[in-house]
């Protein structure tokens, strides 16, 4: 039977406590890491959220912005969706949400296309217009049923018109 020496069991318990450092230091890390990966993915999350709203509403403002000439801004509806109607020459452009998508309709005026023609721009569930004297409130609603708005007065004033 071989005795170990005093020097062996110091050298054997070194080796253990080392050894039991590296494990907690190693499921620390893992901790932190599976920690982390959680934060990332809320940030993930609320950055789509933001990107869907935030892009939403500043498309909507844009395309405002960009056809705010005299009677080139309308508020109306489009088969029953609340719509933004702009006009210039003899063309125009509806913006609506219809089938969960924020949709744009380009067309020559008076030519029968219908909602279902639009281009999809965006998921949006649903989108909200009203006019308030000369402003424009935009409320878009996401996913997960959350309400964004932002107010628009166009410059040149705006009117409302009865919808397709």
């Amino acid at each position: 039977m071989a005795v170990l020496s005093e020097q062996d069991r110091g050298g054997a318990l070194r080796t253990a406590v080392v050894l039991a450092l590296c494990a907690v230091f190693l499921i620390l890390a893992m901790g932190i890491a599976l920690m982390g990966s959680g934060v990332y993915r809320g940030t993930v999350a609320a950055a789509d959220e933001n990107f869907t709203h935030r892009t939403a509403l500043s498309y909507l403002v844009n395309q405002i912005r960009r056809g705010d000439i005299a009677g080139g801004v309308a508020v109306g509806s489009l088969e029953g969706s609340d719509a933004v109607v702009l006009t210039e020459g003899g063309y125009v452009t509806y913006l609506y949400c219809r089938d969960g998508q924020l949709r744009e309709l380009y067309m020559e005026a008076d030519t029968g296309l219908t909602a279902a023609d639009g281009v999809p721009v965006l998921p949006l569930d649903a989108l909200s217009v009203t006019l308030e004297d000369t402003r424009i409130t935009l409320t878009v609603t996401t996913g997960d049923g959350t309400r964004h708005s932002v107010c628009v007065t166009p410059r040149s004033g705006v009117r409302e018109v009865a919808g397709l």
